[in-house]
């Protein structure tokens, strides 16, 4: 897979990379909201603990920035919708294809 950025490419990377990690806090803040606006019992409070843990485990094994890694990141949040192609144009085409490779694995 292609490893070598230009400084071009590492800004849309890193604009790429925060926006979907932002939206992605944003649904988690949310959910967590409301969740905690609906407790009612201690276990619900337990519960939103556990939400918490969960979603921060899979944010932090999701959102690696590391130029080694970010093929494989970008791959996963297109999969996911979280990102779209049209968001990657100015990325080299080798990078754009490992991508969508990745996406559809």
């Amino acid at each position: 897979m292609p490893n070598d950025w230009t400084t071009s490419e590492k800004k849309i990377a890193r604009r790429v990379f925060e926006r979907a990690l932002g939206a992605e806090l944003a649904e988690v803040m949310n959910t967590f909201k409301t969740m905690a606006a609906s407790a009612a019992l201690p276990d619900d409070m337990w519960s939103a603990e556990a939400f918490l843990a969960n979603a921060r485990r899979s944010i932090d094994r999701k959102y690696d920035y590391r130029y080694s890694q970010l093929l494989l990141v970008f791959g996963q949040l297109l999969r996911e919708g979280r990102i779209t192609e049209e968001e990657l144009s100015g990325l080299a085409d080798d990078k754009v294809q490992a991508i969508t490779r990745v996406a559809t694995l």
